[in-house]
């Protein structure tokens, strides 16, 4: 791809892009759980960019996510990327999380049965006066500082990118802190000497330039197409949602299996997928 600017892995095309990649967000996740000083090591996780999380209702907000990982023990977690994170973004990814917590859940499960669910937002700014760290904690269950996680079900976690700037490189910071250099570097030399000698954050640097490779376009080009991509994902994703609503309805109605599938298009083991949720 042409372009004379250097982008920055805080552009949200571009950070999706780069963490789309399992092995680099499978890094990123581990480096986090260790900043925090939670014992928990992922062996395994499926990664998802422009992930939609659709309501029950046809007329409910879709709520697109960056990135999507879900962990082997089935728990989910949403990463963002925030240039700007006002109450409105704070809002926003409440809502992601709310909804990433319900949908677990089918009718007759237990609310028992729904896992944890997290968000990572890689933010610039200091939202409300209150985020002072580097990485800070807003859990939606636990109201008083305690020491057991466990109590929380629900956990946003905002990481200032702002605040790894302004502290002095030293060999021995953690992992999660190279990795938030790298995504605050303001060029390619940069990023290869933050990354230099390690082999996931070299093969992140080289997804950066597969990236932006592509001749004869621009990088504004580059983010229509994907933005168009994603929004043509999620239209295709709704009108298969109508379906399976109709056929749902129908059911409902007593309308036959042979007559629902020449009306919706649907398969039959879509319908007997769909009357197992009924």
């Amino acid at each position: 791809m042409k372009t004379d600017t250097f982008i920055k892995l805080t552009n949200d095309i571009l950070f999706k892009y780069v963490f789309s990649h399992k092995e680099v967000t499978f890094d990123l996740l581990n480096s986090f759980f260790d900043y925090i000083g939670i014992a928990k090591k992922i062996e395994n996780l499926q990664v998802f960019k422009d992930y939609s999380i659709y309501g029950t209702n046809l007329e409910d907000k879709v709520f697109y996510s960056d990135v999507i990982a879900i962990l082997e023990d089935t728990e989910y977690m949403s990463i963002e990327m925030y240039t700007s994170f006002t109450q409105e973004e704070f809002m926003k990814s409440a809502s992601y999380l709310s909804r990433l917590f319900a949908n677990q859940l089918k009718r007759g499960d237990l609310y028992t049965k729904a896992k944890k669910v997290y968000s990572i937002n890689f933010i610039t700014g200091n939202y409300k006066e209150e985020n002072k760290d580097i990485v800070n904690d807003y859990g939606f269950v636990r109201k008083i500082e305690t020491p057991n996680l466990d109590n929380e079900f629900i956990v946003m976690y905002l990481i200032r990118l702002d605040k790894v700037s302004k502290i002095v490189y030293n060999k021995g910071e953690s992992r999660l802190i190279r990795w938030v250099r790298l995504m605050n570097s303001e060029s390619l030399e940069e990023m290869k000497k933050i990354g230099k000698g390690d082999e996931v954050m070299e093969q992140a640097i080289a997804y950066v330039n597969q990236f932006l490779k592509e001749e004869g376009t621009t990088f504004q080009d580059k983010i229509e197409y994907e933005k168009a991509k994603s929004e043509a994902k999620g239209e295709a994703k709704g009108r298969e949602e109508d379906k399976k609503e109709t056929a749902k309805n129908m059911l409902q109605d007593g309308v036959s299996i042979k007559s629902i599938m020449k009306y919706t298009g649907l398969t039959e083991k879509d319908i007997r997928n769909i009357m197992k949720e009924c």
